[in-house]
């Protein structure tokens, strides 16, 4: 499988973000942007091909896990929901940040082939 990128995964367990680091995926990414009534706003995508021998990865949470191209240090502080709230934004502010929609689990056939197939926005 071809490779182009590295990611930083944040996987919400219990409402906490725990970090993965993840080398070796590929990473395709769109700008958009959609004219609507009251103005324009950003409509940005992602695929993301995650090859299975790169993470021991077992399920996602679509809708609730995020994703950063690039592989960042950045840790969320899962005290409470107010230190959460907060390293999030400072994430947002940092990095762009993707939420991701879809997860698709395309971990058979040959082991070259096995992957996670992920798309967000």
């Amino acid at each position: 499988m071809f490779t182009n990128a590295d990611c930083t995964i944040y996987f919400n367990r219990d409402g906490k973000y725990i970090r993965q680091a993840v080398e070796d995926i590929y990473w395709q990414d769109s700008k958009q942007a959609n004219v609507l009534k009251t103005g324009m706003s950003t409509a940005d995508a992602v695929k993301i091909m995650i090859p299975a021998s790169s993470a021991d990865i077992s399920e996602f949470t679509a809708g609730k896990d995020l994703i950063v191209k690039g592989i960042i240090p950045f840790e969320f502080d899962n005290t409470n929901s107010q230190t959460i709230s907060v390293s999030l934004k400072s994430l947002n502010a940092s990095h762009k940040v993707f939420t991701i929609q879809s997860a698709d689990d395309k971990r058979y056939g040959s082991e070259h082939m096995r992957h996670w197939d992920l798309s967000g926005k």
